[in-house]
């Protein structure tokens, strides 16, 4: 069985709008990364075409690709409709979930249903950071509400965030307080193991509706630990991401494969936990 990426996305100018910002900043802090030397990762530009078949000689099976609805920006390119269209060239590849814009809440549970029953997505994707918000504000409880009633995910987006203009508060206690809630909802942690690692563990193990990728954190010092919780614990609740084209899509597989998973919680992890959330054949 093939490797699922939770988030992986084709260095297209459509992605490079929304990512753009974030590795300028990236560089402009001098920010590095374990494991991947002291110059910032930068993607070939490429064609989705060419990104696909990549795939398959990676032992990649399939990828999540989110939108990332930005409604206030004219001529905003990763829309959700641009998604769904990759989606439908390529409908064995590419697992397409909607991007929330969360300066608009008010028109956020029709895009989520428009998203979903229109144009055939997965679930969706929300950036609390967007407006400073931690993840358990009550103005996000109608787009959970939307999700839980269809019966779709949610990826909310954690991590240490850089190149990110925003303060880092926003952590898997707060995902705690959704998953408790909403016990129907299926929510997915991007970014969400470091650093909050033992408090990812916990909130993952204590909450069946709880999933967590680790992406372009897994190297980081402590991240060690998930690991043995993954084991030990949480198996069922582990999701592979590489974050390319943040990190180097075959490269990253290759050293995450190469870290001491038993056998179960590897096939789990590397793409059987995500096939259980899309209700695909495992």
């Amino acid at each position: 069985m093939g490797v699922i990426d939770f988030r992986a996305r084709a260095n297209t100018p459509e992605t490079d709008a929304y990512l753009r910002p974030r590795i300028d900043g990236i560089e402009r802090m001098g920010i590095t990364f374990p494991g991947h030397g002291r110059e910032w990762y930068r993607a070939p530009a490429e064609t989705i075409d060419e990104f696909i078949g990549r795939l398959e000689p990676a032992g990649i099976d399939a990828v999540v690709f989110v939108g990332r609805n930005r409604g206030s920006v004219p001529g905003w390119p990763l829309t959700n409709d641009f998604v769904a269209e990759v989606a439908a060239k390529y409908p064995d590849q590419v697992l397409a979930m909607a991007g929330l814009d969360a300066t608009d809440l008010e028109g956020a549970p029709a895009e989520i249903r428009r998203s979903v029953t229109e144009l055939g997505l997965r679930g969706a994707n929300l950036d609390p950071f967007q407006i400073e918000a931690e993840a358990d504000d009550p103005c996000f409880y109608p787009l959970y509400e939307t999700c839980a009633e269809l019966g779709v995910p949610l990826i909310l987006t954690f991590g240490a965030l850089p190149g990110v203009p925003t303060v880092m508060r926003n952590g898997p206690r707060a995902l705690d307080s959704i998953a408790q809630r909403y016990p129907d909802l299926t929510v997915i942690a991007c970014h969400g193991g470091w650093p909050f690692t033992m408090d990812m563990i916990a909130v993952a193990w204590r909450n069946p509706n709880v999933y967590f990728d680790n992406s372009f954190y897994h190297f980081a010092p402590g991240a060690d630990v998930l690991v043995q919780a993954a084991n030990d614990m949480i198996g069922d609740k582990m999701l592979y991401a590489s974050a390319y084209p943040f990190l180097p899509l075959e490269k990253t597989l290759a050293s995450f494969e190469a870290l001491p998973f038993t056998p179960e919680a590897r096939t789990a992890v590397m793409g059987g936990n995500a096939r259980r959330i899309f209700g695909l054949p495992t």
